[in-house]
């Protein structure tokens, strides 16, 4: 028989056996909860560090997409876009007073479950700048090139006028200009090269990618002249008499096939089967001063123009069809050059008016008068090269200074060059690669926003 002392030590022995479990039950929860807290922890201090290096992924690509050919204002709202176990945005982007790129990367990261992302948000300025192979040619055999920040002086072979430039790469160039005179880049210098003509040449262009076969263009009043390179001499290709200023004033060549545009309103087209110089008929008797194509089928052609009308002529398939564009008083002037990234993005310049640049803007759709407010600086535009749609170049006759001026995808700016008093530069030209896809940007600010 169990005796009621025996029970109460049962009793105590329970008690006890009951509070040893109980508080080794709470002891080993928050041990639990400690070593659970530990860990949720330093797995969101982890997904917070991975978010800044999902960041740095997004200023990559930000930079990657302004080398091509996005405007700065067109980076925004890109994304999401995934990178490892995150992913990054790029929010508002903004071009500034000095022409860089200020862009917003958000990036978050979330492994824990149940927790919110780790994000992380900076702020960079990101600066595009082209190679150093850019080429401007003007008077008095006036040759500049690009460095990425500034256009320098470059010794040049000739005193003569030079009037185009072009490039089929960075060591392969040809420059043309007054009485003939002809000069080639090779990489280290510029040289004179023997002409075929003592007539003045105004304009040259070269198979894409084919540094021996380039023509050369120009005449004088009623006789209008090309000149080809065979990658060993220059020959007699074209000769043409009237009616009229029958001089050349610009060509193209967007493959094997070539337009030449002429003062009388004339378009030869180059029959690479035949080898020949045949009609296109333009459909105008306005002075055609540039053109420029896309492909074989594809070009657009300015000259001057016709009261308040500007003129264009657009060959689509196998006919030039004329155009004439509307504009307002303070864009009344004749058009002296243009030139398309592709078939929806185009730009030509011309004569000045007041204290305004004067351009045109191809949207795919129509084209628009654009006026660039410049008092000091402005004065005609006679050339311009699009490298991307972020990218182009126009130069123009003294004033004040060597007039060069930048288009970055949101607004032209007046860059300028260090030129002797009245020194007109005529022809600007980068070789493929330098632009579009092979532009430099350069980080220059990296601020994180704290608080996000």
């Amino acid at each position: 028989m169990i005796s009621s002392r025996q029970l109460q030590r049962g009793a105590v022995t329970l008690i006890g056996a009951l509070f040893i479990v109980i508080v080794l039950s709470v002891m080993a929860v928050s041990l639990l909860r400690m070593a659970g807290s530990n860990s949720l922890d330093s797995a969101v201090q982890n997904d917070a560090v991975e978010a800044l290096f999902v960041a740095e992924t997004g200023i990559e690509y930000a930079s990657s997409v302004y080398a091509g050919s996005r405007s700065c204002i067109g980076l925004s709202g890109i994304g999401p876009v995934n990178a490892g176990r995150g992913s990054f945005s790029l929010g508002n982007a903004v071009v500034q007073p000095g022409g860089d790129c200020r862009v917003t990367v958000t990036a978050s990261v979330a492994s824990a479950p149940n927790t919110a992302p780790a994000t992380r948000t900076v702020n960079v300025d990101l600066r595009l700048s082209a190679g150093n192979d850019g080429w401007i040619v003007g008077d008095k055999g006036t040759i500049l090139r690009w460095d990425g920040a500034i256009w320098k002086a470059f010794a040049s072979p000739t005193n003569n006028k030079l009037y185009a430039v072009y490039c089929v790469n960075a060591t392969d160039c040809i420059a043309v200009g007054e009485k003939g005179t002809i000069i080639h880049w090779d990489g280290a210098a510029w040289s004179t090269m023997a002409s075929n003509t003592p007539r003045n040449l105004f304009a040259v262009s070269c198979e894409p990618n084919n540094p021996n076969n380039c023509f050369a263009a120009g005449g004088r009043f009623s006789k209008g002249i090309i000149q080809h390179w065979n990658g060993t001499s220059w020959s007699n290709s074209e000769s043409t008499s009237g009616p009229g200023n029958s001089r050349y004033n610009n060509l193209s060549c967007p493959s094997i096939t070539c337009y030449a545009v002429a003062a009388n309103g004339t378009i030869r087209r180059y029959d690479p089967g035949s080898g020949n110089w045949v009609n296109d008929v333009s459909g105008t008797s306005v002075p055609l001063n540039g053109v420029a194509c896309t492909a074989n089928n594809y070009c657009w052609a300015v000259g001057n123009r016709t009261g308040h009308r500007w003129n264009f002529d657009f060959r689509n398939v196998t006919d030039w069809t004329p155009i004439t564009v509307g504009v307002t008083n303070k864009a009344k002037q004749n058009l002296n050059a243009v030139s398309c990234i592709d078939a929806g993005d185009c730009w030509a310049v011309g004569n000045h008016v007041g204290s305004r640049y004067v351009l045109g803007r191809w949207n795919s759709t129509n084209w628009s008068q654009v006026t660039v407010k410049n008092a000091a600086q402005r004065n005609n535009l006679n050339a311009v090269h699009c490298l991307a749609s972020n990218d182009c170049w126009a130069v123009g006759n003294y004033k004040n200074g060597g007039n060069v001026i930048h288009y970055d995808g949101a607004s032209w700016s007046y860059i300028g060059a260090a030129v002797a008093n009245k020194i007109n530069l005529r022809g600007v030209h980068f070789p493929s690669g330098a632009g579009g896809g092979g532009s430099i940007v350069t980080l220059v600010r990296w601020q994180e926003i704290i608080g996000n």
